[in-house]
C-alpha cells in the first residue's frame, strides 16, 4: 500500500460559470433600475437638489457594498441550498423507511441486546477497563453478499474481532442502516460510535454497469445520521481472481490523509499502482505460474482506474454527501464456482480460508492509518455546542482581560503622571494645565462609579475606586496650591477694600455695589464652610475674580488659559459639598468687619426676601402664565389689538383666592424668620408675625401691579391701512357685546380685585343696622371710613373708566366684586360712544359717492381749525390716556391709536389736495412772477417789489392768507413766528419742516421790508477811516455819503429811494491816485447788490460794518457802518437770496419713513422718573 500526500491538481473538466456571477449581474440590473427610477420620479415626491443627490450617494453606497460581499452572499445562498438538500433526503429517508418498517427483516430487539452483551464481554475479556478505544471499531457497509465474501459470517453475528480491529455490520439484508443496532452501537461506545467506514464494492461486470455513486453516498449519509458521527471513510473493492487468493495475506490499494482529493490525483496513483502491481505479478509469475492474483488485480485496475477515482471524488464530494474519503483498496476473492460438488467444494473453501480472510492485511491497514483521522459531529450537539460556548468564553475573557490590563495599566500610569505634574511642578501654566488633566481623570473615574466601568476596563481587573481614592487626597492640596490659594487671596483682598469703606461710601454706588459687595462676602464663606456651598452660585463668582491670573510668559493662549480655570473651578465647585476637608481657613475678624460694613447699609433683611421667593417659587409651577387670549375668552381680539407678553399665574386673581394668603399666613404663624447664614453665624427671631405678614402681603401686591402694568403696556394696537379696514375694527371695537376691549377692561377689573374683602349674609345685614343706628352721626371722625382694597389705589385710574368701586366690599356670592359707581365725563362708554360715532362718520364717507372728497372735506375742516367730530374724538381719546398716568402710559396709547388711525386714513387724501392746491394756487404764480429775477436768481432783472409784497406781506399776503384760510388747524402764528399746532404732527399727517423755514424766512424779510405796506426800509450809514483812502462817496437812489476822513457822521438813507434813477456807486480816492470807481450797480435793488458784493461783520444788535475790496485784495478796504431801524435793514433782503419755496407742505408717506427709524420699545414707569432725576432726555419729548 502507499502513500502520499495531496497536490493542488485542477481537475480538467468543463469551466462553469459561478453562482456570485449571476449574482452581481442581478445586484447591477437592481441598482440601475433604482437610480432611475430616483432620477425620473424623485421630484414628484419631494426629492431635489441636495436631497436627491444623498439619495443617490446612498444608493451607491449599498451597491458597492454588495458587490464586495458577493462571494459571501454566494455562500449564503449555496448553503442555504445544502439544507434544503439535506433536509429532502431526510424526509426521502424517513418515508421510505416508514413505508418499509413493517416489510422489512429486522433484527429484534432482545437478538440486540444479547449481541452488544456478548460484544461488550468480549471486548473487555480482551482489553480490560479500556475496551472501549483500545481496538479500532470498523463499520463494514455494504451488500450483504459481498460483506458475507470479504467477512464471512459478519451480516449474521454482527461483529468479529481481528487483531486489534473490531469489525461491525451496519446495513441490513436491503441495504439500510440497521437503526436499532447502530443506536446500539453509539449508547455502547458514546459519543465517537465508530473510527472508520469501510464501504465495500465489487467491480464485476462494471465496465458495463459503472458505479452507483449516489447510492453509496446516501447510504454513507444515513449511516453517519444514525450514529450521529462522521467518520474517515474507506472504499475497499472486491476483485475475483483465480489462483491462490489467500497465498500472499498483503493489502493493495492507496490511502491519504487530508481530503479532498481530486481526480487526476486518485487516478495518476492508481496508474502507478498498476504498474507497480504489473511488475510484482510478472515476478511472482516467474516463481510460481498459478501465483497470478496480483497481475488479475494489475489488469482489473487499469480497466477500471477511471471509474474507481471517479466515485471515489463523487462520494467524498463535500458540498453534497459530506463523506471524508481517505482510502481505495482491492481485495482479492476466489471465483465462485457452481458446478458438481462445488457445495462440498465451497463449503471446503469458506472453512478452510475463513482464519485468512479474518486476518487479511485490508483491516490493519484500515485500523493503523484510521489513527491518524478524526471523524466529525453529525447533527446538533449539547456537548459540542457547550464545548465551543466554553471555548469562545474563555478565549473572549483572555482577549478581555488583556485589553483591561492594557488600558488599566494605561489609565494609572496616565493619573500617577497627571498627579506628579500637579504637585511638583511650580510653573503656574503647567501646574494649571496638570490640575485641569487631574480634573479629567478625576471625573471619569466618577462616571464610571456612576454609570459602571466601560467593558474594555473589567474583567475582574478594575482598580476605579481604589485609583479614585488615591487621587482624591492630592487632588484637594494642588487645587488649594494652584486654584483655591489666589482666588483666596482676591476674595480677601476685596472685603479689605470693603472693610475701609464708608457706610455712605458704599451706599453711593447703589444697589448693584452693595449686592456685589454680599455675593463677595456670600462666596468666601461657602468656601470656608462648604455645607453653604451652592456650585451654580460659586463657580460663577469665582470665576469674576479672574484668579489665577494668567502669568505673562504663558506658553497658552488667553482663551486656552480662561477655558482651562474655567473647566478648573467648575469641577471645585460641585465637588466642594461633597468633602468639608477642601474648606480654607476663614479670617474672623475680617469677616466680622464685611458683615458688619454690609448689614450698617442694607439691614438683615433678606430673611422677609426669602420667605417671600420662597412662597411664589412654590406656587409658579400650579399656576400657568395667562396670556391675552385666556384673559379675553369668548371675545378674541384677532385684528384689533395682541401681545406677545405674558402675565406670570401667580399674580393673577385665582392664584390669590386659592393659595397666597394660606402661604402667606402659614409662614407668619411659624415665625421661620432666620437670619441669613452670610450675614450672621445666629439664628435671629425678630419679626412679629403680623409684621412679616404685612410686609410679605405688600410685596406681594407691588410686584402684581408690576406684572399687570408690563403686560398692559405691552398691547400693541394692530393697524388698517384702508378705510374699510378701519371700518370693520371701529365696529368691533365699539360694540359692548362684543368688543375684546371691554372684556379686557371686565377682566382687569377682576384681577384688580385680588384682596378685596367679602362679606357674608349675616356682616351684611350687622353693617346695615350698623349703618341705619348711626345715620344721623354727623362727626366724620366718628363715622366708619370704607377700606380700600389692596390694588384700588395702582389700578385707580382704569377703575375710573370702568366705574369700578373698591372701597366697599362686596357679597360673598357675587360674580364680581366690583359695584357701580358713578360714571365721570371719561369712561369707557363714552369712549365706545366716540369710537362709533367715528365709525359711522367714516361709513357714511365709505357710502358717498366720492369717498376721496368727503374724507378730504372732513379733514381740511380739522386742518382749517373748524369744529368735528374727528377733532373731538381724538381730543377726547387723548384725554382718557393721559388719565392713565404714566404708570400705565403704554395701555393708554391703546385708547388713542384706533382713532388715530382713523384720522390717519381720512386725511390722507386730504393732505394730498392740499399739497396740489399750494403747488397750483401759490407755487406756480410765485415761480411766475419772480422766476429768473433777482434776488430770487443770478439775474440782471429785479423781482418786482409790489408782487413781493402781495405774497409776503403779513397782513393780507397771498401766503399769509392761504396759511390762515387753508392750514389754521395745523400752522399757526405766535409773534413772528409760524409753529405747528399741538397734535398736527402725527401719524401720516406730517407737516414739512422745510415749509415752516420757508414761511418763518418769508415772514422776517416781509417785517423788515412792509413794516407799513409798503417796501420801505429806513437806515443809516457812516463812514469809517480807512488807511490810504482820502475820500469815499457811496451814492444810491440820489442819497449820497461823502467822507473825507472827517468828523464821522450818520447820513439817513431809504430802500428803496423816492428818486427816478434806481443805481448805487462807490467812489473812492486815495493818496497814490485820484478818483476811482469800479463799484456800480443799477435797478430798484441796485444798494443791495452792492452790499451783497461787501463782507459784513455785526458790531451789535443795530450796527453793521460793511467792508469792500475794490482792487481784488491788493488796495486798502473801505468800510462803511451801517445802523438799522429793525432787525438788518436792507441786509434782510439778502435772505431772499437763491430763495425758493418748498414743493409740498405735508411730507409724503416715503419722505417720512426715510425721515424716522421704527418707534422703540415702550419704556417702563420707573424709567421716566429715574431719567427726570439725572436729566437725560427721552425718546417723545419726556
Amino acid at each position: 500500500m502507499q502513500e502520499g500526500n495531496v497536490k493542488a491538481v485542477k481537475e480538467k473538466q468543463k469551466v462553469e460559470t459561478p453562482v456570485w456571477l449571476f449574482i452581481g449581474i442581478a445586484i447591477v440590473i437592481i441598482y440601475l433600475a433604482l437610480a432611475l427610477t430616483l432620477a425620473v420620479k424623485g421630484p414628484s415626491v419631494g426629492l431635489s437638489g441636495p436631497g436627491l443627490i444623498i439619495a443617490e450617494l446612498s444608493l451607491l453606497s449599498v451597491f458597492l457594498v454588495l458587490l464586495l460581499f458577493v462571494k459571501l452572499i454566494e455562500g449564503a445562498v449555496l448553503w442555504t441550498a445544502s439544507l434544503k438538500a439535506i433536509r429532502w433526503f431526510r424526509r426521502y429517508d424517513e418515508n421510505k423507511e416508514s413505508q418499509s418498517r413493517v416489510g422489512r427483516a429486522g433484527i429484534a430487539t432482545d437478538e440486540i441486546s444479547k449481541r452488544m452483551q456478548s460484544l461488550r464481554d468480549a471486548l473487555r475479556d480482551r482489553y480490560g477497563m479500556r475496551w472501549r478505544y483500545k481496538a479500532r471499531w470498523l463499520l463494514v457497509n455494504g451488500d450483504h453478499s459481498l460483506v458475507e465474501r470479504l467477512v464471512p459470517g459478519l451480516p449474521a453475528t454482527g461483529w468479529h474481532l481481528v487483531d486489534d480491529a473490531l469489525l461491525l455490520s451496519g446495513s441490513q439484508s436491503d441495504g439500510q442502516p440497521d437503526i436499532n443496532w447502530l443506536n446500539g452501537l453509539r449508547k455502547l461506545r458514546g459519543r465517537r460510535a465508530i473510527d472508520a467506514i469501510v464501504e465495500v464494492t465489487n467491480t464485476q461486470d462494471l465496465i458495463d454497469n459503472p458505479f452507483d455513486a449516489e447510492t453509496v453516498g446516501q447510504r454513507l449519509t444515513r449511516h453517519a445520521r444514525v450514529l450521529r458521527w462522521a467518520a474517515p471513510t474507506y472504499l475497499v473493492n472486491l476483485t475475483e481472481c483465480e489462483g491462490s487468493v489467500f497465498k500472499h495475506d498483503e493489502s493493495v490499494g492507496h490511502v491519504w490523509t487530508s481530503v479532498p482529493a481530486d481526480k487526476e490525483y486518485i487516478e495518476s496513483t492508481l496508474a502507478r499502482l498498476a504498474g507497480d502491481l504489473s511488475d510484482l505479478g510478472v515476478a511472482r509469475l516467474s516463481l510460481d505460474p498459478y501465483d497470478g492474483v496480483v497481475a488479475e488485480l494489475a489488469q482489473r485496475l487499469e480497466e477500471l482506474r477511471a471509474a474507481l477515482s471517479d466515485l471515489a471524488v463523487r462520494v467524498g464530494s463535500p458540498q453534497i454527501w459530506r463523506t471524508a474519503i481517505h482510502g481505495l483498496l482491492f481485495a482479492a476473492i476466489p471465483y465462485a464456482r457452481e458446478s458438481e460438488g462445488g457445495e462440498q467444494r465451497k463449503q471446503a473453501w469458506t472453512e478452510s480460508s475463513r482464519a485468512a480472510l479474518f486476518n487479511h492485511a485490508v483491516w490493519k491497514d484500515i485500523a493503523a492509518h484510521s489513527r491518524k483521522l478524526y471523524g466529525r459531529r453529525v447533527g446538533f450537539s449539547w456537548s459540542t455546542t457547550a464545548a465551543w460556548a466554553a471555548t469562545a468564553i474563555v478565549a473572549v475573557w483572555l482577549l478581555g482581560s488583556m485589553i483591561s490590563f492594557a488600558s488599566n495599566r494605561s489609565a494609572m500610569q496616565e493619573a500617577a503622571s497627571a498627579l506628579i505634574e500637579a504637585s511638583s511642578t511650580q510653573d503656574p501654566t503647567h501646574s494649571l494645565l496638570a490640575l485641569d488633566a487631574l480634573d479629567k481623570q478625576l471625573d471619569t473615574l466618577e462616571t464610571h462609579r456612576a454609570e459602571g466601568a466601560p467593558w474594555h476596563l473589567r474583567f475582574g481587573l478594575n482598580h476605579d475606586a481604589a485609583l479614585y481614592d488615591a487621587l482624591w487626597p492630592a487632588y484637594e492640596k494642588a487645587a488649594s496650591r494652584i486654584l483655591i490659594a489666589p482666588i483666596q487671596a482676591k476674595l480677601e483682598e476685596r472685603l479689605r477694600q470693603l472693610a475701609s469703606l464708608s457706610d455712605a461710601e458704599i451706599a453711593s454706588g447703589g444697589n448693584a455695589q452693595v449686592q456685589a459687595a454680599y455675593d463677595t462676602l456670600k462666596t468666601y464663606l461657602m468656601l470656608a464652610h462648604p455645607e453653604h456651598a451652592d456650585a451654580s452660585f460659586l463657580s460663577a463668582h469665582m470665576l469674576a475674580t479672574n484668579a489665577p491670573a494668567r502669568p505673562s510668559n504663558a506658553s497658552v493662549t488667553p482663551g486656552t488659559w480662561e477655558d482651562t480655570r474655567q473647566h478648573a473651578i467648575a469641577f471645585y465647585a460641585s465637588h466642594l459639598k461633597r468633602d468639608s476637608a477642601a474648606a480654607i481657613t476663614p479670617d474672623v475678624a475680617l469677616v466680622a468687619a464685611a458683615r458688619q460694613t454690609i448689614i450698617g447699609v442694607r439691614g438683615i433683611q433678606n430673611s422677609t426676601d426669602a420667605i417671600y421667593q420662597q412662597i411664589i417659587e412654590e406656587t409658579k409651577p400650579k399656576y400657568p402664565p395667562v396670556t391675552l387670549a385666556t384673559l379675553l375668552g369668548d371675545h378674541p381680539s384677532r385684528g384689533l389689538f395682541n401681545t406677545t407678553a405674558t402675565v406670570p399665574g401667580v399674580f393673577t386673581r385665582a392664584a390669590w383666592d386659592e393659595r397666597i394668603p394660606k402661604a402667606i399666613d402659614e409662614a407668619s404663624e411659624q415665625r421661620t424668620v432666620t437670619g441669613d447664614w452670610v450675614l450672621s453665624d445666629a439664628k435671629l427671631d425678630n419679626t412679629a408675625p403680623t409684621t412679616l405678614k404685612a410686609e410679605l402681603r405688600q410685596r406681594y401686591f407691588n410686584d402684581y401691579t408690576r406684572a399687570w402694568a408690563l403686560f398692559l403696556n405691552s398691547i400693541r394696537w394692530q393697524s388698517a391701512s384702508s378705510l374699510s379696514g378701519t371700518v370693520d375694527q371701529l365696529t368691533l371695537l365699539g360694540d359692548p357685546q362684543r368688543s375684546p376691549l371691554v372684556a379686557l377692561m371686565n377682566a382687569i377689573v377682576y384681577q384688580a380685585s385680588a384682596g378685596a374683602s367679602t362679606q357674608s349674609l349675616s356682616d351684611n345685614l350687622i353693617a346695615k343696622a350698623q349703618q341705619w343706628a348711626g345715620k344721623d352721626e354727623k362727626d366724620p371722625s366718628k363715622q366708619a371710613q370704607p377700606q380700600l382694597a389692596p390694588l384700588a389705589v395702582a389700578f385707580g385710574p382704569i377703575l375710573r373708566l370702568t366705574g369700578a368701586d373698591l372701597t366697599a366690599p362686596a357679597p360673598a356670592n357675587a360674580k364680581s366684586p366690583t359695584q357701580s359707581a358713578a360714571l365721570g365725563e371719561l369712561s369707557l362708554p363714552r369712549y365706545l360712544e366716540r369710537v362709533t360715532a367715528m365709525r359711522l362718520k367714516t361709513q357714511q364717507m365709505m357710502a358717498s359717492a366720492d369717498p376721496d372728497a368727503m374724507s378730504r372735506a372732513a379733514a381740511q375742516a380739522v386742518l382749517q381749525g373748524k369744529t368735528s367730530d374727528i377733532a373731538d374724538s381724538r381730543d377726547y381719546a387723548s384725554r382718557l390716556a393721559a388719565s392713565l398716568g404714566e404708570q400705565w402710559s403704554g395701555f393708554g396709547r391703546l385708547f388713542e391709536a384706533p382713532l388715530e388711525q382713523t384720522w390717519q386714513v381720512v386725511v390722507q387724501p386730504a393732505s394730498s389736495s392740499l399739497n396740489e392746491i399750494w403747488r397750483t394756487s401759490i407755487l406756480a404764480d410765485w415761480n411766475r412772477a419772480f422766476g429768473g429775477r433777482y434776488p430770487f436768481a443770478d439775474s440782471d432783472n429785479d423781482a418786482s417789489l409790489p408782487d413781493m409784497a402781495r405774497f409776503m406781506r403779513m397782513d393780507n399776503g397771498v401766503i399769509a392768507q392761504f396759511v390762515a384760510t387753508e392750514l389754521a388747524g395745523v400752522v399757526k402764528r405766535q409773534g413772528d413766528q409760524w409753529v405747528a399746532a399741538q397734535g398736527s404732527d402725527q401719524g401720516t399727517l406730517t407737516l414739512d419742516p422745510a415749509f415752516l423755514a420757508a414761511l418763518n424766512k418769508l415772514t422776517r424779510v416781509s417785517t423788515a421790508l412792509f413794516p407799513s405796506g409798503d417796501a420801505r426800509v429806513r437806515f443809516e450809514l457812516r463812514g469809517a477811516p480807512t488807511p490810504g483812502i482820502t475820500d469815499m462817496k457811496l451814492v444810491s437812489s440820489g442819497q449820497q455819503l461823502h467822507y473825507f476822513n472827517q468828523m464821522e457822521q450818520w447820513v439817513p438813507f431809504e430802500w428803496p429811494g423816492q428818486a427816478l434813477d434806481n443805481d448805487a456807486q462807490l467812489q473812492w480816492e486815495t493818496e497814490e491816485g485820484g478818483l476811482r470807481s469800479t463799484m456800480y450797480a443799477q435797478g430798484r435793488f441796485a444798494l443791495i447788490r452792492l452790499m451783497e458784493r461787501a463782507k459784513v461783520s455785526q458790531q451789535d444788535n443795530a450796527r453793521y460794518v460793511l467792508s469792500w475790496t475794490p482792487d481784488q485784495g491788493v488796495g486798502p478796504a473801505l468800510s462803511v457802518q451801517l445802523r438799522a431801524e429793525s432787525g438788518a435793514g436792507p441786509l434782510d433782503v439778502l435772505a431772499l437770496r437763491h430763495f425758493t419755496l418748498p414743493t409740498h407742505i405735508f411730507m409724503t408717506k416715503s419722505v417720512a419713513e426715510r425721515g424716522s427709524g421704527p418707534n422703540p420699545p415702550p419704556l417702563p414707569p420707573g424709567a421716566f422718573s429715574a431719567a427726570q432725576k439725572v436729566g437725560v432726555p427721552l425718546p417723545g419729548g419726556r
